[in-house]
């Protein structure tokens, strides 16, 4: 009779210590992106803007690193960003389309949005008369933004992917509106 309870104690005491531990601090994580958010437009677009920012700088820093000194072949993969880490890895995180485009995707790429042409067809007339090219910043719909950085000519890489003796080239890249709500910081005030 004595086995019983002495049995039942050590299955109780065996099974209470193989409880799986749990990461707290991911899981409160994960339940602030479900918490609802009070945002306004001028809060979405600025953390839009913010993020294109931010990855336009470090892919043309990264482009430009992996180009100097790259074989024909990697140039080639490079213009089609192929075997880019960083490229994947923020497509993944952010749930991103980034494409780099010049001057022949204006009639030629099919994959591309109209509003993204639009915005083609004004760089290229700019880098054409010689002015100053700037980020953009464009809502595609109400559930995308399509934010473009121009490549300085100067990097050369229209003049290596697209063979655009204006050196014509620019980060596009597209993120999910509720990907760039995420990242809105709630406690800072709006402008």
């Amino acid at each position: 009779m004595n086995k019983i309870p002495l049995l039942l104690i050590s299955i109780f005491t065996f099974s209470c210590s193989n409880i799986q531990r749990l990461d707290t601090e991911k899981i409160r994580e994960e339940m602030d992106n479900y918490k609802i958010k009070r945002v306004t437009p001028t809060q979405i677009n600025e953390q839009a803007e913010l993020m294109g920012n931010k990855i336009s700088e470090a892919l043309t820093k990264d482009f430009e690193k992996q180009m100097n000194g790259a074989n024909q072949s990697r140039i080639e993969d490079l213009c089609q960003l192929k075997n880019i880490e960083l490229i994947d890895s923020l497509s993944n995180t952010y749930q991103l389309t980034i494409r780099l485009l010049g001057q022949p995707d204006i009639g030629s790429n099919a994959m591309i949005f109209e509003k993204e042409k639009q915005i083609l067809e004004a760089y290229a007339f700019d880098a054409e008369n010689k002015k100053p090219l700037r980020n953009n910043n464009q809502k595609i719909g109400d559930s995308l933004f399509v934010f473009t950085a121009p490549i300085s000519a100067e990097k050369g890489v229209g003049k290596m992917c697209f063979s655009d003796d204006t050196g014509f080239a620019l980060w596009s890249i597209v993120m999910k509106k509720t990907e760039v709500v995420k990242l809105v910081d709630v406690k800072k005030k709006p402008n």
